[in-house]
């Protein structure tokens, strides 16, 4: 019977009801669940104080041992999101954690987790669903299932992307990105990986264009974007425009930073903090295939 480990690195999981939902889930997919008691936690807006957050993933290490070799989680997924993760990236022991090899699952918040992981480690990890927005739904996305389980199970999966794109190319590379203003605060830290001719996609929440092209532009600054392959963007929803804007939507700041950046951009990745999203291996090569007004193709395997 397979494993699922839960910790709650960030934020207060808030609805127990959502948590007590993703574990029934997995526990009639025939998944054993461990660690319900992280969503117990708190402290402040937090699920539990720093060293608490800090001391459950630690925990994990063991697993290097050979006396719990045997008992090692096939999967480890973040609670949710929110904020944390940057307060105790100094205090988790990733190479210990790399020894364990094992397998981790989140997007938002554990943005920062996944790339310290790939930067300090090489280790690859996933984004992707996490236990209470996804699996503790009331009601569930099929796509983000379908996904998930196409990807953990039958090891390899892709994506077809219709929306028009304004280039037609192929390229192979390491894959890698997640949640934009993480991403950000990472640049200039030991934290963010190094990748050179990688694919690397972005998403955020609640930013407003302007705020999502002055991250970007962070990127290009530091020389990010220029060393990849291609920028693919999901999904960036939850802002509001304003009269000021005067048109200045998203599709016009994309179509500015094509304008600027060398490195191809893409839209539409169903991937963020929606419904619908992807599990995407972080760290591991990937296959891109564009086609212009047909749209591009996205392929990768498991870790």
């Amino acid at each position: 019977m397979p494993t699922l480990q839960l910790i709650a690195p960030s934020g207060d999981p808030q609805d127990q009801d959502a948590v007590a939902r993703a574990v029934d889930y997995f526990q009639n997919k025939n998944w054993r669940v461990k660690g319900q008691s992280a969503a117990l936690r708190h402290h402040q807006r937090f699920a539990g104080t720093d060293d608490e957050r800090a001391s459950e993933i630690n925990a994990l290490a063991k697993y290097a041992l050979d006396e719990h070799a045997a008992h090692k989680p096939d999967l480890v997924m973040a609670l949710r999101g929110g904020y944390g993760l940057s307060r105790i990236l100094d205090c988790i022991d990733f190479a210990a954690l790399a020894a364990a090899d094992l397998r981790f699952i989140g997007h938002s918040d554990f943005t920062a987790f996944t790339l310290a992981y790939l930067a300090l480690t090489g280790k690859p990890s996933y984004a992707g669903p996490m236990a209470c927005f996804d699996f503790g739904a009331e009601k569930l996305s099929p796509f983000t299932q379908h996904h998930f389980w196409e990807l953990l199970g039958a090891g390899a999966d892709a994506t077809q992307i219709t929306t028009a794109q304004p280039d037609a190319f192929d390229a192979q590379g390491t894959l890698w990105g997640g949640n934009l203003t993480m991403i950000s605060q990472l640049v200039g830290s030991p934290y963010m990986p190094d990748v050179k001719g990688g694919i690397l996609f972005l998403e955020d929440i609640n930013e407003h264009p302007y705020r999502i092209e002055r991250a970007i532009y962070q990127l290009r600054e530091a020389g990010v974007l220029a060393a990849q392959s291609a920028i693919v963007l999901g999904q960036f929803n939850g802002y509001k425009l304003y009269d000021n804007d005067a048109g200045y939507d998203f599709d016009q700041m994309v179509a500015h930073l094509r304008s600027r950046c060398d490195v191809p951009i893409l839209t539409d990745l169903a991937f963020g903090h929606v419904r619908d999203k992807l599990t995407l291996p972080v760290g591991v090569n990937a296959h891109l295939s564009v086609k212009g007004d047909a749209g591009y193709t996205l392929a990768y395997s498991k870790i």
